[in-house]
């Protein structure tokens, strides 16, 4: 399923609940989604359930029947999106991978030596944060702390952590705007373990 033709004819197929469109859909579709899915959660098991879970709600709610955009850009989004949802609650480990993940997507050409230059202007910038935005920063980026968890360990409220958070993301982006925020962040969560 590559042309817009055959995914709006497809479409079409599912409207009308042809069973053989869904079987079609998950031939022409899943192996290109699992791969995608996998290159965000780095777990063959969890890539296949959000793949399934996106061709069930398909099939089940009957999700595309007043949908008028492209098949490929809603299966995509989908997916990503269910992604999103599974690295939030998941460990930490499993977000830094997905930082990971979105890092090498978008800045396969870094090298190491610029990961090095870039970790020691992050440790730069962090050092030039007031005290408590700097470990709010640490503790969310570093350590993968959840906003009530900073709030506890800190004992502020939720409102200051997040003020903080963006105050360090403002200060971090500024210094950083010829580079891919993605890749700063990876190299926060990843280089900065030790910390």
């Amino acid at each position: 399923m590559t042309s817009k033709l055959d995914d709006s004819i497809l479409i079409e197929r599912l409207r009308r609940n042809d069973r053989k469109a869904y079987s079609d859909l998950f031939d022409g579709y899943f192996d290109k989604l699992f791969t995608f899915a996998l290159n965000m959660v780095f777990r063959e098991d969890v890539a296949n359930d959000i793949v399934q879970e996106v061709f069930i709600a398909i099939y089940e709610k009957s999700i595309l029947k007043n949908y008028q955009g492209s098949l490929k850009a809603y299966l995509y989004t989908s997916v990503r999106n269910r992604c999103y949802n599974y690295l939030r609650d998941a460990k930490v480990e499993d977000r830094n991978m997905a930082l990971y993940a979105e890092a090498a997507v978008y800045s396969d050409n870094v090298d190491m030596i610029d990961r090095e230059e870039i970790l020691e202007k992050i440790r730069e910038v962090l050092d030039e944060l007031p005290e408590k935005c700097r470990e709010v920063c640490l503790l969310r980026f570093v350590h993968g702390y959840k906003y009530s968890e900073i709030s506890e360990q800190l004992g502020m409220n939720e409102n200051t952590v997040k003020v903080q958070l963006h105050r360090g993301m403002d200060k971090l982006k500024h210094c950083f705007a010829d580079y891919d925020f993605t890749l700063i962040l990876f190299v926060l969560a990843v280089g900065l373990e030790y910390m």
